[in-house]
């Protein structure tokens, strides 16, 4: 079979480019895909994307002439960037809907996208936990999500049923994403982090409200696994009637796209905020050990905007079909420990950019 041609969207980004970075060190790679990344600078380009042996394209995601044709000329796209842009996804769609089926005409397009449990965030403000848990394979249960919920306007798009057995599509709605990326790009996540960089502002430990909501977790090389997992076993599905399927039945996708990668227990936003005053104790920042929760009408003076999405609603997950379908093993569990690398890291990076004393 010949190469398949991949073109990515968010090469560089956190999850794109650990994804990136150890789908290219399997052994059969480069026999199976060529791959072209949207990027946005000619020196992003030199030093990130051409050094992997990946062809770059320049453009940004706004650029949808630029992706619609190279989604055109694509076997598979995989959509690893912003889970909020609609018109970049829509380019891509209409892309792989117009493009000439290869291999005698019988090989559908693949569109993997990168969503995120921000879908199923339900307001809390810190100021309780939920029961409530959102399992991938129930179709009942996700078709419940109002339009209105974070991504999913761009995730209905995804599955819109006109794409069956035309475009293969799935949707890889990651939780709270931990641990360094091991790629040439961005190896920071963004919610931890995010509760780390207030708390250092503030110089104390900060949560939204109580601090009681639950997230889910996964960390970023265990999901960038799940990623090279799903990407194999599509590109398997059947053509047409006639084939088996290699597992005796078919890989959920389309109406059926959503796929969770979720690992280990649950946690508190709260929990975490009793972490970093222990670490803040430990390191001289902060000796009280205390933490700050903040009403709703004081977050625009404590916290960056947009950050009672991140940080302060409830997002439960189950990954049913990553780890029952596609035989998904997640590897990675000091979730605590990260959060102490990560107070470091960053002290460490204010510190260096205090000017010096001179004797």
């Amino acid at each position: 079979m010949a190469a398949l041609r991949v073109f990515v969207l968010g090469a560089t980004g956190y999850i794109g480019s650990t994804f990136l970075d150890l789908l290219l060190k399997k052994e059969d790679t480069a026999r199976r895909y060529t791959f072209h990344a949207l990027v946005r600078s000619q020196e992003k380009a030199d030093q990130l994307i051409r050094p992997q042996g990946i062809e770059p394209v320049l453009g940004s995601l706004d650029d949808v002439t630029i992706i619609e044709d190279e989604a055109a000329k694509a076997d598979i796209v995989l959509s690893l960037a912003d889970a909020d842009h609609l018109t970049s996804v829509q380019a891509v769609l209409r892309g792989l809907t117009r493009r000439p089926r290869s291999e005698g005409g019988r090989r559908r397009p693949i569109l993997i996208h990168t969503s995120g449990t921000g879908v199923l965030l339900d307001g809390a403000n810190g100021q309780f936990a939920s029961n409530t848990i959102y399992y991938d394979n129930d179709m009942t249960q996700l078709n419940t999500l109002k339009i209105s919920q974070p991504h999913r306007v761009v995730d209905v798009e995804v599955i819109n049923p006109a794409l069956v057995g035309v475009v293969d599509t799935y949707i890889v709605a990651p939780p709270t994403i931990w641990g360094f990326g091991t790629g040439r790009g961005n190896n920071n996540s963004i919610q931890i982090p995010a509760q780390v960089a207030n708390s250092l502002k503030h110089g104390q430990a900060m949560q939204i409200g109580k601090g009681l909501n639950i997230w889910s977790k996964v960390h970023v090389i265990d999901l960038a696994h799940f990623y090279i997992s799903l990407l194999e076993r599509a590109i398997q599905e059947p053509q047409d009637a006639n084939e088996a399927y290699p597992l005796g039945y078919p890989l959920p996708k389309n109406e059926d796209a959503y796929y969770f990668v979720q690992e280990g227990d649950d946690f508190a936003y709260g929990d975490v905020a009793k972490e970093i005053a222990k670490v803040f104790q430990r390191i001289g920042v902060n000796d009280s050990g205390a933490v700050n929760g903040t009403a709703p009408e004081e977050e625009a003076a404590y916290w960056p905007k947009g950050s009672n999405g991140l940080l302060g609603g409830n997002s439960r997950s189950r990954a049913v079909k990553a780890k029952e379908i596609l035989g998904w093993e997640p590897k990675y569990t000091d979730f605590i420990g990260y959060i102490d690398e990560e107070v470091h890291r960053q002290k460490d990076l204010l510190d260096s950019k205090k000017p010096q004393q001179t004797q």
